[in-house]
């Protein structure tokens, strides 16, 4: 009998995570269209699979019918293929251009393959092998960086959800991951592991914008993080994804928050330099391979 692939490629466009194998059991995470998962052990004939995402590490039970099952070579392959991103907090792709019945919603940081364009749209494919259209406007290539303040903005609003990591509902340290991932920043998926994987800031240096802000009990886990914008203000999910201030002077003062404050981090790996335009970003896609 032919051993059955280890790993896999989710194919809906968000892939519940759950602290056991079992639908009521807690929401922890989620997985995004695209992302390849290590698979480490099976349930309830095969229904349910136990996934560990070499996006962020994180480890959780999901249902089988949002993975594609492939081998090492298949998943090379697709990462190898899928070097487009979605770049708006949510999308439709459809069968035609300008219509047709839908064949998957897609969110941001979603990975696809992009092919040919027409009028203002693409056709991609998605991990499970079903095409269709996508507007162009959508989509990035992999490694394009948008503003981190303009995208802050867009998501504003964006209602708290624990274990989210859509712009359908995120948590705090899934809405500081999503945003800074798309700097080119990896982050772990919890609070608590993401301040064990920043650095502290160098005696008397200032924080700047993309800079993490922890907040917790003084003895035991970090159970908050936020996302540092400039000027004593941050953002954070707390309820939605808002912006407050550590600062008593500011209308967005948080006293509640700054009681808990714990300090500053820096991401490791902060990319640099000029960020790269639409306009680039539009050249780009256009050298993208048509699906096979």
């Amino acid at each position: 009998m032919t051993a059955r692939p280890r790993q896999g490629v989710v194919g809906l466009a968000a892939l519940d995570v759950r602290r056991r194998p079992d639908h009521k059991s807690e929401l922890t995470s989620q997985l995004l269209m695209g992302e390849v998962v290590r698979i480490l052990a099976s349930r309830s004939g095969g229904r349910w699979l136990r996934v560990e995402n070499r996006t962020d590490r994180y480890r959780g039970w999901v249902r089988s019918w949002g993975v594609v099952r492939v081998g090492g070579r298949g998943a090379a392959e697709w990462v190898r293929r899928a070097r487009a991103r979605v770049a708006v907090a949510f999308a439709e792709v459809r069968e035609r251009a300008r219509g047709g019945a839908s064949v998957s919603p897609v969110v941001l940081n979603a990975r696809l393959v992009a092919g040919r364009a027409r009028g203002g749209y693409r056709t991609v494919e998605l991990p499970d092998g079903r095409r269709g259209w996508v507007e162009s406007r959508a989509i990035v290539p992999i490694g394009w960086r948008p503003s981190m303040l303009e995208r802050v903005r867009r998501l504003l609003g964006v209602p708290y959800l624990w274990g989210g990591r859509t712009p359908l509902g995120f948590d705090c340290s899934a809405f500081t991951q999503q945003v800074l991932a798309e700097q080119g920043v990896s982050l772990p998926r919890d609070a608590g592991d993401q301040f064990g994987a920043t650095l502290a800031l160098p005696r008397g240096e200032e924080p700047r914008p993309g800079d993490l802000l922890f907040f917790g009990p003084q003895r035991g886990r970090m159970g908050h993080v936020g996302l540092a914008l400039g000027g004593g203000c941050y953002a954070h999910a707390r309820g939605q994804v808002r912006i407050n201030s550590i600062e008593d002077g500011n209308e967005l003062f948080d006293k509640e928050l700054l009681d808990q404050f714990r300090g500053f981090r820096r991401p490791v790996g902060r990319l640099s330099g000029p960020r790269r335009g639409v306009q680039n970003a539009k050249k780009r896609l256009t050298s993208f391979p048509s699906p096979p």
